[in-house]
């Protein structure tokens, strides 16, 4: 694992804790979660060696269920990452990684509270989103709304 962030942290899930379920990251999941790291060091590095703190990284298909994450979610494959950065804006972060990170596949500015940083073994999307609730419901705009680009 990475300088700065131990497999500890990558597999971390508060809901995991909570329910007593298991959030082990399978071997040969390993290299994508390599991959989400080194990404990681990139962004903390330009952001001035601020901590990067990860809220989610690898879900494992019950973490996910209990999240009421997507059934697609990249999360599962440990190519996708939840995060902020303390003191920075998030709209200054989703900006800076919809333009440099060149194979994300999606940057999504998710409820005005983190960053998800997602990947793809295929072709990638380069979406840049924003997350809203509206009516209890999770939509996603194109784009960060709210904030100029």
């Amino acid at each position: 694992m990475s300088r700065h962030f131990p497999l500890s942290e990558m597999q971390f899930s508060a809901t995991a804790t909570r329910l007593g379920l298991d959030n082990t990251c399978p071997q040969n999941l390993m290299a994508n979660m390599v991959r989400v790291e080194e990404h990681l060091e990139e962004i903390r590095a330009h952001f001035g060696n601020k901590p990067v703190k990860v809220l989610s990284c690898y879900r494992s298909p019950a973490v996910n269920i209990a999240v009421a994450g997507s059934k697609n979610s990249a999360h599962r494959a440990a190519l996708a990452v939840d995060f902020t950065i303390p003191g920075v804006p998030l709209i200054d972060i989703a900006n800076w990684c919809g333009k440099s990170i060149e194979d994300a596949d999606q940057v999504i500015l998710e409820f005005d509270s983190w960053i998800h940083l997602g990947f793809t073994l295929g072709e990638p999307r380069k979406q840049l989103l924003t997350a809203i609730k509206d009516n209890g419901k999770t939509i996603y705009v194109l784009g960060f709304k709210g904030y100029k680009l």
